[in-house]
């Protein structure tokens, strides 16, 4: 679990070094430290309440709704062509790596509506952050293929979006992540 902490502190680190820290990049500092603190569990003291005996207890509901308000802010942070800067399109990927780590129900749901229609407006900058972030392929692709499963989300088929996707996937990833991706449509 380390290794992952080094890995997104690495991604972050990436995606705001152009930027000063402002009131907004330090509000996402703060999101994403509570995304990465849910992951390794260490949130326990940020989502304690002491109850009416004077015993210390963890809220996991006030940390899920703080997680799904970060979750909802990124994915409503598209532009005027439906598309996420690479902030934001980083932290919903990571999701799907919380989701999968954390065994999430509720955001692997989340995910299973929300990110194949994400990745088709963003289909180049996601791929460039799974060849970037191998650590992300394997949670990102489970959820493009849980649309094809999810709920009448038959929108698109899942034999056409391979057809028209896989060539895209052979060129923007390395064959062995381009085939580590594509596994999880079988």
């Amino acid at each position: 679990m380390k290794g992952v902490f080094l890995l997104f502190a690495l991604l972050l680190t990436t995606a705001c070094k152009n930027n000063p820290v402002s009131e907004t990049n330090q509000s996402q500092l703060n999101d994403y430290e509570i995304l990465l603190s849910a992951l390794v569990d260490d949130n326990k003291k940020r989502f304690t309440y002491t109850d009416a005996e004077g015993n210390q207890k963890f809220d996991e509901l006030k940390e899920f709704k703080a997680l799904e308000s970060i979750y909802i802010k990124n994915i409503e942070m598209k532009d005027a062509n439906g598309q996420l800067s690479e902030k934001n399109l980083k932290a919903i990927m990571f999701f799907a790596f919380y989701a999968k780590e954390r065994n999430s129900a509720a955001f692997q749901e989340y995910l299973a509506t929300d990110l194949l229609p994400l990745y088709l407006k963003n289909r180049k900058a996601f791929l460039v952050v799974l060849e970037q972030s191998p650590f992300l392929i394997d949670a990102n692709c489970s959820r493009l293929n849980a649309y094809f499963s999810f709920e009448d989300q038959q929108k698109i088929n899942r034999n056409d979006f391979l057809q028209d996707n896989q060539p895209i996937f052979s060129r923007e990833l390395t064959p062995e992540n381009s085939n580590r991706c594509l596994k999880h449509f079988n």
